[in-house]
């Protein structure tokens, strides 16, 4: 995925590029330095707080609502461990991580799938909490392991390669279990199925805080992006909501008892994979849902890059992306042993933490300080977090996601795209994120292979009218390929035939097969081809056999001959003819249909002069050389001292490559055409070899028999002049006409 997603994937983002901030070194940071870090770390774990809490509060919810403080327990383990690897190990030195809405989403759903299933199978509720731990913990244990071993083997650049309509899709369906999750922990009821009756159910401060943040922080954050809207939005949340709290004249104890306000949290209350009960863990229950983390797996890798992505183009710090899957594998088979949540590079946190004055290590390193010593020495302050709030946070993210992948991008998008995001947003609403994502993929596919059906692999047609060889010909052979142009008919095939695109291929073909008596396909450019591609041309084989029209096919490298052979068109027991190029391929052409018509040339007639006495004369001059076939005309580096009349034959000029014994073909020439006249005229040493391809026949004019014609016959010298000027004309507009078309 190499475009960047108009707002953050994960979280809204804050726009705006900041400037590059160097690594600092590993050393003692002075004091003028260390005041921005430590305050950038205290306002990050605040949020890092909230992040966590809220995120725990979606995975604990519904029948698990009541063990929402051991959620909070392995969110915040998670959190800080991940901030600590990301700190030493990230390619951004003001990296923050931690459990993020697209992994907790499925981490949520699994968990009331489990706690459903545990609980309509047995009476025994002792089998939910181990079960869900056990989880929890090997889900993160696992996804670091995969994560790690992908940067370990460089396959960052290939998780890239998921088609972007899949993953703007996968991102608004998480925006809407976001959204409906947060709903259910404020109403208790899906967001589908509640009434505004069982809204009025909930207390005022509850829907009132959570709505008002949620819908704060979407219009806070659309109207500025600065880096501290969200944590003054949720502080004011927090304040306005003891505020409310006291002028309502309800204690802490009894908004704890109406559930919004979070339990204290206790040390006792630090989840580990080694403090499990193993059995009571309903192992049946943790491979059915080995889909679930399948699916979460490839979230996290997705989210991982697009926030290194974002990162890298928001702040110019350049990613290295197999690095960040590394080092988010170790922080999740840490964090996973220690009890803690899936983890991920965030962007929102990462920024603020840039923004806000970090300029090394040590802000994410206070940062996580601070949330840990809150949570084991103030765990009395955590627990002022009002679940409202928090809440709103989740209503937040879920809303934004939406709104980015909905309504912002419905002008960036072409409309297949736009559609295949909608519909796999529906995909997810009603299935499951797993079965949105694997059906979104296969979406993405057939849009791709329908879109890319619909263009043609014929890059360009031609008849021998239009499109000639590097044989150079007489006027009377050019008048007579551009008379009969039609007898050729060409293709200049490019990209990949496949079976999307084959059958179109036959149809422009077939269009033109009877109308001439040569098909010439050249394949150069052509990168691949599959089977279907391969019966197609087949079928074609059998179609110009039956209009009695020859195939030719150019371009074909060794690659495509045993591609054609593997699906079962070996060209060598084929009746098609195969040249290296086309340019070889349109001399057989054109040979074959100039033969019999003039295969030698008198020299008077090669001279046009009108008047058959000026020719006569003027032939005097030349002297008759025949060349045998093999044999150079002239070398490169010999004196330019006469010039040549092609009267029967063939020759070539032919560019030797110093070094490397290369020799290039540049162009050829047939009866009637002029050779060695650049040299003649400018008098510097021949520049390539002409070399004779058969036995040829030439009439050369020397330049010492030139000046005695200039001297004895001026008038035919000029009419001799002339002839080369006209014949010069003619190569340069054919070749403006060949360029042209």
């Amino acid at each position: 995925m190499n475009a960047v997603p108009p707002k953050s994937a994960r979280e809204v983002p804050f726009t705006g590029a900041a400037a590059v901030v160097a690594r600092a070194p590993r050393v003692p940071m002075p004091a003028p330095l260390l005041l921005p870090n430590l305050v950038a770390g205290a306002l990050c774990a605040l949020v890092t707080l909230a992040y966590a809490s809220s995120f725990a509060a979606l995975i604990f919810g519904g029948a698990l609502a009541s063990s929402v403080n051991l959620g909070v327990w392995t969110a915040i383990v998670g959190s800080c461990i991940a901030i600590l690897t990301l700190s030493f190990l990230s390619s951004f030195p003001f990296a923050l991580g931690g459990p993020d809405s697209n992994p907790s989403v499925i981490l949520s759903i699994s968990a009331a799938g489990i706690a459903s299933e545990v609980l309509g199978d047995s009476s025994d509720s002792n089998e939910l909490l181990p079960t869900i731990f056990v989880f929890l913990f090997g889900s993160a244990v696992l996804c670091g392991l995969l994560l790690f071993v992908f940067g370990r083997l460089n396959w960052g650049r290939y998780i890239r390669y998921i088609p972007y309509p899949v993953v703007g899709g996968f991102l608004a369906g998480t925006g809407y279990l976001l959204l409906a999750g947060g709903w259910k922990l404020l109403v208790g009821k899906n967001i589908l199925l509640s009434t505004l009756a069982d809204l009025h159910a909930v207390p005022t401060l509850s829907w009132l805080f959570a709505i008002g943040v949620g819908l704060a922080l979407v219009v806070a954050t659309r109207i500025s992006r600065h880096f501290l809207v969200i944590p003054s939005v949720l502080a004011a949340g927090i304040i306005g909501f003891h505020v409310a709290l006291i002028a309502s004249g309800l204690s802490h104890d009894d908004a704890r008892a109406a559930g919004m306000l979070l339990q204290p949290l206790s040390i006792g209350s630090w989840q580990t994979p080694f403090n499990q009960d193993f059995s009571a863990v309903r192992w049946d229950l943790l491979v059915l849902h080995g889909k679930d983390f399948a699916a979460m797996t490839l979230v996290v890798l997705v989210t991982t890059l697009l926030n290194a992505t974002s990162l890298d183009v928001a702040t110019g710090v350049e990613a290295d992306f197999d690095r960040e899957l590394k080092a988010l594998g170790v922080a999740n088979i840490l964090g996973g042993l220690a009890g803690g949540l899936v983890a991920v590079n965030s962007f929102n946190r990462s920024m603020l933490n840039q923004r806000a004055g970090a300029t090394s290590p040590v802000a994410a390193r206070f940062c996580a300080a601070i949330v840990l010593g809150a949570a084991l020495f103030a765990p009395r302050a955590v627990a002022l977090l009002p679940r409202p709030v928090l809440i709103g946070l989740v209503l937040f993210l879920g809303l934004s996601l939406l709104l980015n992948w909905l309504w912002d991008v419905r002008r960036e998008l072409p409309r297949a795209d736009y559609l295949t995001v909608a519909v796999i947003l529906v995909i997810v609403a009603a299935f499951g994120i797993a079965t949105g994502v694997i059906l979104g993929v296969v979406i993405a596919s057939l849009s791709f292979v329908v879109t890319f059906s619909r263009q043609s692999v014929v890059k360009q047609r031609f008849t021998s009218a239009t499109q000639r060889s590097n044989v150079e010909r007489s006027p009377h052979d050019n008048a007579c390929l551009e008379q009969h142009g039609e007898w050729l008919h060409g293709f200049v095939l490019h990209d990949h035939i496949f079976f999307g695109t084959a059958n179109s291929l036959l149809e422009e073909i077939r269009a033109v097969l009877g109308k001439g008596d040569v098909l010439l396909i050249d394949f150069r450019l052509v990168r691949g081809l599959d089977a279907s591609a391969v019966v197609v041309l087949r079928k074609l084989l059998r179609l110009t056999t039956e209009n009695e029209t020859e195939l030719v096919f150019t371009g074909i490298d060794e690659r495509l001959a045993q591609r054609f052979t593997a699906c079962g068109l070996p060209l060598e027991q084929s009746a098609v003819r195969r040249f290296a190029d086309i340019d070889r391929g349109l001399e057989w052409a054109e040979s074959r249909l100039l033969s019999g018509v003039r295969p030698e040339v008198e020299l008077t007639a090669a001279l046009g002069l009108p008047d058959g006495a000026d020719a006569e004369a003027l032939a005097s001059y030349f002297e008759m050389l025949d060349i045998p076939g093999g044999s150079p005309l002239f070398e490169r580096g010999q004196p330019s001292n006469a010039l040549y009349l092609l009267l029967r034959g063939q020759l070539s000029v032919q560019l030797h490559i110093d070094d490397s014994g290369y020799t290039k073909r540049l162009r050829s020439y047939g009866p009637g055409t002029i050779v060695g006249e650049m040299g003649f005229y400018d008098g510097a040493p021949r520049s390539a070899d002409i070399i004779a391809d058969v036995d040829t026949s030439v009439a050369r004019l020397t330049l010492e028999r030139l000046k005695m014609l200039e001297l004895a016959q001026p008038d035919r010298a000029a009419q001799f002049h002339r002839f080369v000027i006209k014949t010069l004309a003619a190569r340069l507009r054919t070749a403006n006409e060949h360029l042209r078309v």
